[in-house]
């Protein structure tokens, strides 16, 4: 295209771009007010054990939720270690790791051959006796692993030999929890007692 007919085109071009703005100035203009802006919501948060306090138990009642304690009741499984157990502290020849820092050692067995299935224990958990506690785990050779606001320390163990163990330290306390008979399911119920525990022997601080 030549300048000249460059030149004659842009008059008409212009006109065009006139005649369009106006017709546009002339339709209604949606306005977004503060009120058409959907409010966000703030999720309430969920309490850690950092807003809880640790409150060191002393019978064995005190450690579980009475839907579990119904459960071990059905497997005819009895309390025979423990401050309030049948035989009290004098079930093991020896105290517990977690009876020499302090806490209690649980032990639940079978009622009829007083063999024992479960041993729950709690303790309290400072920053000095902490290093020999994972010491100790490591030349077990348990799993480590940080879920929320602990460190975990596992191994599932099997049916024949091994037993399912599973720690949980946090800043001020060590839940324990080991199945004699160990596995997936053994390990996965270690995991839920450890949790229920917890909740029970953490409450809201204040």
């Amino acid at each position: 295209m030549s300048s000249i007919k460059t030149l004659a085109v842009l008059p008409v071009a212009i006109a065009m771009l006139v005649a369009l703005s106006a017709c546009a100035g002339d339709e209604p203009q949606e306005l977004t007010t503060p009120d058409a802006v959907t409010p966000t919501v703030t999720p309430t948060p969920t309490p850690t054990t950092a807003s809880l306090k640790f409150t060191e138990p002393e019978e064995c009642a005190t450690l579980l939720p009475q839907p579990r304690l119904d459960q071990f009741a059905s497997r005819g499984l009895v309390l025979l270690g423990g401050p309030d157990g049948k035989y009290g502290t004098d079930y093991l020849a020896d105290a517990t790791p977690e009876e020499q820092a302090g806490g209690i050692s649980c032990i639940w067995g079978f009622a009829d051959s007083e063999i024992s299935s479960l041993t729950i224990s709690v303790a309290p958990l400072t920053a000095a006796t902490r290093p020999a506690i994972v010491a100790s785990f490591n030349e077990q050779g348990l799993n480590e692993a940080t879920i929320d606001d602990a460190v975990t320390f596992a191994v599932q163990g099997d049916k024949n030999l091994n037993p399912a163990v599973y720690n949980v330290l946090r800043g001020d306390s060590w839940i324990s929890v080991i199945a004699t008979i160990g596995g997936t399911d053994s390990y996965n119920e270690a995991v839920e007692v450890a949790a229920e525990v917890h909740d029970l022997v953490y409450a809201p601080a204040g």
